[in-house]
């Protein structure tokens, strides 16, 4: 895997591949972050990273826990290592070591298992002071704590200061936890530098609540700070050299932290005065200017004007942006819960985004409120999250009209046109006559009858007998219909069917054929039991349905096999609308049932081959083979 691209001035500590929940990725521990590279990416600042403890699973596998701070609270990360098992108990200690030699430079870090933040450097001398022989008295041992002697420094530079930031104040040799650190308090932040010369850590002012003095058990001046974390408030104890340096710092802390700050008299206004280095053009006039605000954690002051925004600081105008650039304008908080306006700002290299930080709501709402009238109005709300589904197009459903073809020019015409509209041929040409007549010599003379005008087919105009007189028609004038439109055709006829056939069965059959009741019990008994009659309309009606349900089936698959753009839905249900062709001439004795299935196959054929378009072959087979299959299925069970 290629090296991780490295900032300036951050060190690569340790890498090397870890296992997360049987997942493998590449973990990266610089100065600065944690980053962790494979199936999905994540990044972590060396400051969220509060613990890190060795331990072993329940495998015997070593592994190491990480305690991570998120938004959401304290999250907990077990690695193990996709190495030999010899290397792993290694590999784990050399993680550990890793990240406890950055959280020796991070003073918010949880202290490892076994140890105590409480726990200092001491030494401890016992002296034995024995007293003269004739006071007979037990020995006694005094008990002296030394500090240690404050290990020499070497002379450090004052660590890079930003435009407009002065240094209040600086001490050498403050202890947080185990580790020694020079401090330095400017106007705009708190920078903990350790004794390699490099910032160790850093806190803006806006991230420190409060502040206040205290003394260890031993006597040590020190100040107990609260910073403000993506987790909530943590607790940073500075001990100090000296007592009067605790009390330097403590006074500079109360002038510059909220808590501390007294507030300030409300006065009368005074006329407005010009604020930072802005001045506006001539015929410019200043909607709104906040001064105060943070951009990229630098000071500054903004100002809208009705042509353009400018961003303003003590150095001077550090940008400014055409009003017709600002595309958007959402509200967001800083990773410390201060509020502030994400700011979409376009330029020809594409969309950028800006950050603004203000120190009170107040303000945020108002330059939201000005930025209403100046960025179009759907700019303004929180961009919403759409769930992406994929739309399915059906072609138009065909229209309820007959139309025909022009044999001379194909185009469509109504089909109670004569001629085309397009090129004026007629739609209906007479037969031609036979070559053997035109041929034949006239015998006679004869007075010929005026030849019949030719009726042409009236159009099909939706009636129900066309699913079984006219298919072709009545299927492309229904060609959408599917299963549910044809299940009410489809149990009227099966219900038709079976009455009349057990009425006739019971009542027209034995007199027709005069049925003695010692030969046919069963049949002529029918006509006298109500519950018989019944009980078979329910049988045959079943064995009928399933028989109809298995052909549309069959040829409903067949034609979606044969054709992609069929639909089995559609097909189905022109099976189902063939099948009232029982309820015309499937109740007939002994012929009716072969007649009725035969003409229901061909109507299916006709149905599926108009209102799928697919071929006259290919509906044909999906029909016949449908109808040939339940037939053998008959057979083979023995109703046939």
């Amino acid at each position: 895997m290629p090296p991780v691209p490295m900032h300036n001035d951050e060190v690569q500590y340790y890498a090397s591949p870890i296992l997360v929940k049987n997942q493998q990725y590449f973990a990266t521990l610089t100065n600065e972050r944690l980053i962790i590279e494979g199936p999905t990416s994540r990044e972590f600042k060396t400051s969220a990273i509060l613990a890190a403890h060795p331990t072993i699973l329940d495998d015997h596998d070593p592994a190491v826990k990480l305690i991570i701070a998120t938004p959401s609270g304290q999250k907990e990360m077990l690695w193990t290592f996709p190495v030999n098992p010899s290397f792993k108990e290694g590999e784990r200690d050399a993680w550990v070591s890793a990240v406890q030699k950055v959280l020796g430079e991070n003073p918010l870090a949880v202290p490892a298992e076994g140890t105590s933040d409480e726990t200092r450097p001491e030494i401890t001398k016992n002296i034995i002071i024995e007293t003269e022989p004739e006071a007979e008295k037990p020995s006694e041992i005094i008990t002296i704590i030394e500090h240690p002697a404050e290990p020499e420094k070497p002379q450090t530079a004052e660590p890079d200061l930003i435009p407009g930031e002065t240094i209040l104040i600086s001490t050498a040799g403050v202890r947080i936890k185990h580790t020694f650190f020079t401090t330095y308090l400017t106007n705009l932040r708190l920078i903990l530098q350790n004794n390699a010369g490099k910032i160790g850590r850093e806190f803006g002012i806006a991230d420190i609540m409060d502040a206040a003095e205290m003394e260890s058990d031993s006597g040590e001046p020190e100040i107990a700070i609260s910073v403000g974390t993506q987790s909530g408030l943590r607790q940073m104890i500075l001990s100090f050299p000296t007592k009067p340096a605790r009390d330097a710092w403590m006074r500079e802390l109360q002038a510059k932290l909220p808590a501390h700050r007294p507030e300030p008299k409300q006065e009368e206004p005074v006329s407005a005065e010009r604020i930072g280095t802005f001045v506006p053009a001539t015929n410019e006039k200043t909607h709104i200017t906040t001064p105060n605000v943070r951009i990229k954690h630098r000071p500054a002051v903004i100002h809208l004007t009705n042509t353009r925004l400018v961003v303003d600081s003590t150095a001077g105008i550090v940008g400014e942006f055409a009003l017709n650039t600002l595309n958007r304008a959402v509200r967001m908080a800083s990773e410390i819960g201060e509020p502030g306006i994400s700011l979409k700002i376009g330029s020809p290299r594409g969309e950028k985004e800006m950050h603004i930080i203000f120190s009170s709501v107040n303000d945020r709402e108002a330059w939201m409120d000005a930025f209403a009238e100046v960025i179009p109005e759907r700019a303004i709300t929180m961009p919403e999250t759409r769930d992406y589904a994929v739309t399915t197009v059906h072609p138009p459903k065909a229209e309820h009209t007959q139309q025909r073809a022009c044999p001379s020019c194909s185009a469509m015409n109504h089909a109670s046109d004569e001629f085309c509209s397009f090129c004026g041929a007629e739609l209906y040409p007479k037969p031609a006559e036979p070559e053997h007549q035109r041929r034949a010599k006239p015998q006679k003379q004869r007075r010929e009858r005026p030849p019949k005008a030719y009726k042409p087919k009236a159009p099909y105009n939706g009636g129900l007998m066309g699913f079984i007189t006219r298919p072709s028609d009545a299927f492309s004038y229904y060609c959408r219909d599917g299963i549910k439109e044809s299940l009410p055709y489809f149990l009227i006829s099966g219900v038709i069917w079976s009455v009349i056939t057990v009425l006739f069965l019971a009542f027209v059959i034995p007199l027709i054929l005069r049925l003695d009741k010692s030969t046919f019990p069963i049949i002529t008994s029918l006509s006298g039991n109500p519950l018989l009659l019944v009980i078979l309309m329910l049988m045959l009606f079943v064995l009928w349905a399933v028989c109809v349900l298995l052909h549309g089936v069959i040829s409903g698959g067949l034609a979606a096999l044969m054709d992609p753009g069929a639909s089995f839905a559609e097909s189905m249900g022109v099976v189902l609308r063939s099948s009232m062709t029982y309820a015309v001439c499937g109740w007939i004795p002994i012929l009716g049932m072969f007649a009725a299935s035969i003409w229901a196959a061909v109507c299916a054929w006709k149905g599926i081959a108009a209102s799928q378009d697919v071929g006259q072959g290919a509906g044909a087979a999906a029909s016949f083979i449908g109808m040939a299959v339940v037939y053998a299925v008959l057979i083979c069970i023995g109703v046939i």
